[in-house]
């Protein structure tokens, strides 16, 4: 808790404790010709409790400081008339005490118009609250200089008004009256207002003030039969405490408002997390709508092409974004650091909560900008894989050619050098020369295993097999070298596309490598199957196990050919951790492209 909300809290602490002590002082002292009864000073303490307690929301709620400020101040006012009996003794305190004992009502008066903002809507407010203070201000010096004793107990006990200086006890009771008629009539007005902005207020205007008007009433009817009670010297219990219940019912029909803002907020905070990954403009509009209660609600985008907003449905906005509105309405607009975005068409009323249209222009923001950097990162992925597949595509060529090179080349030259050292040997013998045949055998032995080097450099570069039978027989090639057994299930779908094949065969063939050299296996299996989902191939072994993609390159070019062509490859463990199963995947939509 920060240091000004500990402040705040004090205050609020202070009024709530010397309400309480008021009203205990006032019942013991039953000081009033009427006793005042236990049952009166609950409710009568209710009520200016229910100020201190929503002061108190209100300062963590509202964006404005200034209903607290009034609530707290009101807090503070709340004297019990038990109280001010109980000060009748002290002739320089109980006249202070009545003379500010109704400045509440100017206070509740000024909540009431500043409902729920914090802000007068227009001067009619102001001048009616200004008549009322000023009202307050000649009732309260004509207590001090007119009354000599309590206008409803004038045969009290009381010590005389030592501010009293031109006692008059008729002309305090008219300028009294005169007060109350003021203030019933202010406060007449002030419910026609709210009653009228209410019922001309569209659906998001009526539901933030959807409970304020009931209070009013309350309030009101409280305030009358106070001023009748006073002048007819009757009273009803009650009547008394609905007054004190609607006087009450103002405050909380605040913070209840202050709620429902807030419940709004959260509805955005949550349309954020439905509108992440991007916009979609038709549920982005209606979403919004509901959220925030207005029906009528438009969204328009702004599109560069056109040089205006438009709809989802591409219609252009009627007007320009600067012009004023049919009543009732207004405009935000939704800019980001790279340029317009959108406006919003949405209840004026809406207008009175800027967090809350803060919230949405965010929600907005950073729903566009999501949408804008996920369409740029998958840009940018198909860039790279299409990259990774012409990184591939260029070795297999590069392969290709060094492979026809060798072949054509330094085999061909190697073969026609064997054959002149095969007729060598030949002549060499029929000449009798015995050692020179044997010194040519042996150079041809040593040639024969530079040619099958070479043969075997040339099918790891890329397999002739391959490029004249297929997938099919050049993996039978590679079975016919492995030293461990092999099975083979395999099933090579027609047109199959070539750089596919080209890497099915290199997965094989690594698979069956780190076979040989680190599973210690006694069987493998090679699996090759394809259906609607795509192809899948996988080669299994019973060896030792403990195969990480993090520990060698071989694995980890196998995941990265297999993923330029849109695929995914798995390393899983046998029973007890031996044996494993190296398998790949290329959906069938990567393959569909692939032939395109």
């Amino acid at each position: 808790m920060t240091p000004l909300q500990l402040r705040r809290l004090a205050v609020v602490v202070l009024a709530a404790v010397l309400i309480v002590v008021e009203e205990v002082i006032g019942f013991e002292a039953a000081a009033l010709t009427q006793p005042w009864s236990l049952s009166g000073t609950i409710f009568h303490a209710f009520a200016g409790l229910s100020y201190a307690v929503c002061a108190w929301i209100a300062w963590e709620t509202a964006d404005s400081p200034i209903p607290a400020r009034i609530m707290i101040t009101i807090a503070f006012l709340w004297l019990p008339p038990a109280f001010i009996a109980a000060m009748w003794p002290y002739g320089a305190l109980w006249p202070v005490l009545e003379a500010v004992s109704l400045f509440w009502a100017v206070l509740q008066a000024g909540l009431v118009v500043v409902y729920p903002t914090g802000r007068f809507f227009g001067p009619v407010e102001k001048w009616l609250l200004t008549i009322g203070g000023v009202a307050a201000v000649i009732r309260m010096l004509a207590v001090l200089v007119l009354m000599p004793a309590p206008a409803r107990y004038p045969d009290c006990a009381c010590s005389p008004n030592v501010y009293a200086i031109a006692a008059n006890r008729p002309v305090y009771v008219a300028i009294d009256l005169g007060f109350r008629a003021i203030g019933i009539a202010l406060i007449i007005g002030i419910i026609v207002l709210v009653i009228v902005r209410w019922m001309r207020g569209t659906t998001p205007a009526r539901n933030i003030a959807f409970v304020m008007p009931v209070a009013l009433i309350l309030w009101c009817a409280a305030v009358v039969y106070g001023t009748i009670s006073d002048i007819t010297g009757g009273s009803s219990a009650l009547f008394t405490y609905l007054g004190y219940l609607g006087t009450a019912s103002i405050p909380i029909s605040f913070v209840a408002g202050l709620g429902y803002i807030r419940s709004l907020r959260g509805r955005v905070s949550d349309l954020m997390v439905h509108t992440r990954d991007g916009v979609d403009r038709d549920y982005w509009q209606s979403v919004l709508a509901e959220t925030l209660r207005d029906p009528a609600l438009r969204v328009y985008w702004w599109e560069p092409d056109l040089a205006a907003y438009v709809d989802s449905r591409g219609v252009e906005m009627a007007g320009e974004p600067d012009r004023s509105r049919p009543r009732g309405r207004a405009l935000m607009a939704i800019e980001s650091p790279s340029g317009r975005l959108a406006v919003i068409d949405h209840d004026r009323a809406l207008s009175e909560n800027q967090e809350l249209l803060d919230a949405v222009s965010t929600a907005l923001t950073l729903s566009v900008d999501n949408g804008r950097l996920r369409v740029e990162l998958e840009e940018t992925l198909e860039e790279v894989r299409e990259s990774r597949v012409r990184i591939i595509e260029a070795g297999i060529v590069a392969r290709k050619k060094i492979e026809r090179d060798l072949h054509d080349g330094s085999q061909q030259s190697l073969v026609s050098l064997a054959l002149s050292l095969r007729m060598a040997v030949t002549k060499a013998r029929a000449d009798g020369n015995d050692e020179l045949a044997a010194d040519l055998e042996l150079a041809l032995a040593q040639l024969s295993g530079s040619l099958k080097q070479l043969r075997e450099l040339a099918r790891g570069i890329h397999p002739s097999s391959l490029t004249l039978g297929g997938l099919g027989m050049a993996i039978g090639e590679l079975v016919s070298r492995s030293p461990v057994p092999v099975q083979v299930d395999v099933e090579v779908p027609e047109n199959l596309p070539a750089l596919t094949e080209t890497t099915l065969y290199f997965f094989i063939a690594e698979c069956l490598t780190n076979v040989a050299k680190y599973a210690e296996a006694t069987h493998c299996r090679i699996r090759l199957a394809n259906d609607d989902d795509g192809l899948s191939v996988s080669v299994t072994d019973d060896g030792r196990g403990g195969a990480d993609f993090s520990k060698g390159t071989g694995l980890m070019g196998l995941v990265d050919r297999i993923a330029a062509l849109g695929g995914t490859v798995e390393l899983s463990m046998g029973d007890g951790g031996r044996g494993t199963t190296v398998a790949a995947r290329i959906p069938a939509a990567a393959l569909v492209e692939q032939r395109g």
